[in-house]
């Protein structure tokens, strides 16, 4: 029997709705990546990631900090966070140990 994806994905991404603000036309690889591993459609991966970096951008826009463990941090940098002060921007940190594997140290 084929995978089908997760129980019940079709009705969670449809009360999502389709409107995500969020564009994933770059992430190609990644949603590649979720139709071949997970057995996704690539609508639902294109939705997938749209729906992830949306709740990211919403915690980000409430002033909270998103840690993704061994990844890195996604938070908005701006005068009354950090010395930046003149631009409100996101910003991405990545996990030290990430870096470390990524430059091979």
């Amino acid at each position: 029997m084929e995978f089908q994806g997760l129980p019940g994905i079709e009705e969670y991404l449809a009360s999502r709705g389709n409107g995500c603000p969020i564009d994933v036309s770059e992430l190609d690889h990644i949603s590649e990546s979720l139709v071949a591993y997970c057995g996704f459609t690539k609508e639902q991966s294109r939705r997938i990631l749209a729906l992830f970096f949306q709740v990211i951008r919403s915690y980000m826009l409430n002033g909270q900090v998103v840690d993704i463990r061994g990844l890195g941090s996604f938070f908005i940098s701006s005068p009354s966070v950090t010395s930046n002060s003149k631009k409100i921007f996101p910003k991405f940190k990545v996990k030290r140990s990430l870096s470390k594997r990524l430059n091979h140290e």
